[in-house]
């Protein structure tokens, strides 16, 4: 006779994602609903993309690291799909292909889940839930600064009060290390990144760069505050073969800042021109939100204004993404009360017509409402009420 095999565990789920019900599914849907009235009152549209597609259309714009962690697969007519591991790319297909005929500037929002294959994180599973808006067809300073004042405004609808968003200029950046070699480059960057001033000075050692150049480089991970250190920036970068660009980097960065001045909520701002990551994909401002506790970013965002072009259409674009069970956690660890679940009524002896018409009536009310399907007496129902 065989061997009698195992049978599989069918209680089991693959490694990286999550069953999520009760009242942490009452959480999230909350959040969810919360987010989208806020998109939505300020003017962002819905869209839904496809949860897969074309890998290709997937993989435009989207580092080597990033393709690495996509789930891949095929049709039956051989063609090479995607989960989605980023929205942006999907709005940008649809801004050029479909949308291309809308009035601009065009505000678009989305929510839904992504899907990546790197080791889960704290509050990031292999599949997690994603919230986001893209202002496109604006490149202005005051896009950018409605983007990162929405990005403030959506963590505090979720009730988060302790947090602080970390805004740099990816331009500004870029003017700094023009002419740096390659090979060097990466390193450099991943020093400021890390705030590693001693890997930093030993990547400028043989990176060939100018004096002014090195002072700048070392300088810039510490270049961190509020609008003072624009001043010392100015300095540094007087001596810069790209010294126009870097000053009209740090000017446009000036004007942001006194718009969200403007807005109310500066105080939520630290200026930090070490923010470098991300320089393939971002053009201009790049920022992240984050909150204590957790080691990781709620909301990341900035400007991309070269990525729509590779769908046919050149379009100024400027965005984030802010993680659903992220900001759940931060939630968490910040005291934000769970939303109420569960009936607010019971309701027995539902067996005529009267009581059916009393629990619809409290229904339409608005009322969560239960219907005694069990027989129990009112000692029963009143011991069922306070489960």
């Amino acid at each position: 006779m065989m061997p009698t095999e195992t049978p599989t565990l069918r209680s089991q789920i693959p490694h990286g994602v999550q069953d999520r019900f009760l009242g942490e599914a009452a959480r999230r849907r909350q959040a969810e609903s919360v987010l989208r009235r806020q998109f939505a009152s300020w003017g962002y549209q819905e869209v839904i993309p496809p949860t897969f597609e074309y890998d290709d259309n997937l993989a435009v714009g989207a580092s080597d690291e990033r393709q690495q962690t996509m789930y891949r697969f095929f049709d039956r007519e051989g063609h090479t799909l995607a989960l989605r591991a980023d929205f942006t790319p999907q709005v940008a297909r649809m801004a050029a292909t479909k949308l291309f005929d809308q009035p601009m500037p065009l505000r678009c929002c989305y929510l839904g889940s992504i899907f990546r294959h790197e080791e889960p994180q704290a509050g990031r599973k292999r599949e997690f839930t994603q919230a986001g808006v893209e202002f496109l067809g604006a490149d202005t300073p005051a896009a950018d600064a409605e983007i990162v004042a929405l990005a403030i405004a959506a963590m505090e609808a979720l009730s988060l009060c302790d947090f602080q968003v970390n805004l740099g200029q990816m331009a500004f950046f870029r003017s700094a290390v023009d002419g740096l070699p390659m090979e060097v480059l990466a390193s450099v960057r991943d020093a400021i990144d890390h705030k590693n001033s001693a890997r930093l000075a030993e990547a400028l050692s043989s990176a060939g760069v100018t004096e002014g150049q090195r002072q700048l480089l070392q300088r810039l991970p510490h270049l961190i505050g509020g609008p003072e250190i624009l001043e010392e920036a100015r300095t540094l970068s007087s001596g810069l073969p790209q010294v126009r660009g870097a000053a009209a980097a740090l000017d446009r960065l000036a004007l942001i800042y006194s718009l969200l001045q403007a807005y109310g909520v500066a105080g939520r701002v630290i200026l930090d021109l070490g923010e470098v990551r991300g320089m393939d994909y971002y053009t201009g401002i790049t920022f992240r939100g984050v909150a204590p506790g957790l080691g990781w970013p709620i909301v990341s965002g900035g400007r991309y204004d070269d990525l729509i072009v590779h769908f046919g259409r050149p379009m100024a674009a400027v965005g984030f993404g802010l993680g659903i069970e992220r900001a759940l956690l931060a939630q968490v660890h910040q005291g934000v009360p769970s939303p109420t679940t569960g009936p607010q009524v019971l309701i027995c002896g539902c067996d005529m017509p009267a009581g059916f018409a009393l629990a619809g009536s409290l229904r339409k009310q608005g009322c969560c409402v239960e219907v005694d399907v069990m027989g129990l007496d009112h000692a029963e129902l009143a011991g069922q009420a306070r489960r």
